[in-house]
């Protein structure tokens, strides 16, 4: 159950250890310029994160696969780069949201491509995914230009459904059904990454 390397990363299952690093990222007020839960003090970003780690811990001692499952992404020599998550859409089985924070010293190399190109892999290998969705605030260019890369549309839009700041913001809804992605993608990169034999 890991880790996975793809070209020049390395994706794991996220620790306890791991949410110093998560925390100092989320603070960067550019890394949280487009995400309607920041700022937010360390206590409340360990609150939210510790339950999620906990649970995935559980369910790997236990020899579980995680199909809601939290990712340290780190450069080969094991600097921290940022973290993904897959997320099981309640009420929608085979539904799996995808979702990226990368520290800004990983930006404009390409990281979030593999590291979203991963998480869609491990979405249809591991969580037998039927579709898969990503939202962002709009105006967020970045992630929404990342989620059209990997396949994903704009099924719709929620006028003032985040709030930062004070501000109400739209969030983008992006989504597509797998058989609709790029299979030959998905295919190459669970090889690579040994998400599959």
């Amino acid at each position: 159950m890991g880790p996975w390397t793809h070209e020049t990363e390395r994706y794991r299952y996220a620790t306890r250890e791991d949410l110093p690093a998560f925390v100092r990222m989320l603070s960067d007020p550019e890394v949280g310029r487009w995400l309607w839960f920041t700022p937010a003090p360390a206590e409340a970003l360990n609150g939210f994160f510790a339950p999620l780690l906990d649970q995935q811990a559980a369910q790997i001692a236990a020899g579980e696969t995680p199909h809601t499952a939290v990712f340290t992404v780190e450069d080969l020599e094991g600097g921290f780069l940022g973290q993904g998550a897959v997320v099981a859409v309640e009420a929608s089985p085979g539904g799996c949201e995808i979702g990226f924070q990368l520290a800004r010293e990983s930006w404009g190399r390409g990281v979030g491509t593999r590291l979203g190109k991963f998480l869609c892999a491990y979405a249809v290998n591991i969580c037998e995914a039927y579709r898969v969705e990503g939202g962002c605030l709009e105006g967020n260019v970045g992630s929404s230009t990342l989620l059209r890369k990997l396949g994903l549309t704009l099924e719709g839009t929620r006028p003032g459904y985040r709030v930062k700041d004070g501000v109400r913001h739209t969030e983008l809804c992006f989504g597509r059904e797998v058989s609709a992605l790029d299979a030959d993608m998905i295919r190459e990169v669970a090889e690579r990454t040994k998400l599959i034999g």
